[in-house]
């Protein structure tokens, strides 16, 4: 299993686990609103597009809450 951290690609967190889609929407917007997430998103890790973003360190806290609290689920549905 793919461990997510700042330096994760948020292409394989996609690839990986694509029922974090709507966070990552919610989070990298601006990408999808200019139609740069084919090239940004495959190309940065999450601190880099949090880095292009400038996204406050409070935001970014709340970015890993809102992933871990879906990952963690699916791990506990998966078991059963």
């Amino acid at each position: 299993m793919l461990r997510v951290t700042e330096e994760t690609k948020v292409f394989h967190l996609l690839e990986q686990f694509p029922e974090t889609e709507e966070v990552i929407k919610k989070y990298f917007s601006y990408f999808y609103e200019h139609r740069l997430e084919d090239i940004a998103l495959k190309r940065l890790s999450i601190k880099g597009a949090f880095n292009v973003l400038e996204i406050p360190e409070e935001k970014q806290k709340e970015f890993f809450e809102e992933i871990n609290n879906i990952l963690s689920k699916d791990i506990i549905s998966n078991s059963y």
